[in-house]
């Protein structure tokens, strides 16, 4: 899927990607997303925008420097938690530094993983998402997202 600017970009969250976050979260209580991306493709303006429609009044900001972020919001009048993550900085075994281990394994858990490419070998028992943003163009970009469970893949939006 192309998005052609920014404000395509907000709909895309609005009219499709929440619709699929709500969709996970009611099932299995828990969704991890994967962020992959050149710096700049627009991970974190996605991640804000999914807070900003799940009623996260906290200013999100990457936590590229902290690694770890978390909000609470409120789902079918349950509470989860909305966990923000960037890995950019991260190398190696350094992410089995972050104990993500039990965290992954809870419900009631959103999980945003920015650079989330370094952590998907870890993740062999959780099904997951995996949103692939390129650059087309300064404000022009190529979306594609793929359910992934175990060793099957299925594509969601290309």
């Amino acid at each position: 899927m192309i998005l052609k600017n920014i404000r395509a970009t907000k709909n895309f969250v609005k009219q499709k990607l929440l619709k699929l976050i709500k969709k996970f979260l009611s099932k299995d209580k828990k969704l991890i997303i994967i962020f992959e991306g050149n710096l700049g493709s627009g991970k974190t303006t996605i991640i804000k925008e999914i807070a900003k429609n799940l009623n996260i009044k906290e200013d999100v900001k990457s936590p590229t420097f902290i690694l770890w972020q978390i909000y609470r919001f409120k789902l079918n009048k349950k509470n989860f938690f909305f966990h923000h993550i960037d890995l950019y900085r991260i190398e190696g075994r350094e992410i089995l530094k972050l104990n993500l281990k039990k965290a992954l394994n809870n419900p009631y858990n959103l999980f945003l993983i920015e650079w989330g490419d370094k952590i998907i070998n870890y993740l062999k028992n959780h099904k997951f998402l995996l949103l692939k943003l390129n650059i087309l163009s300064k404000n022009k970009r190529e979306i594609n997202l793929i359910e992934i469970n175990k060793n099957e893949r299925k594509v969601i939006i290309n």
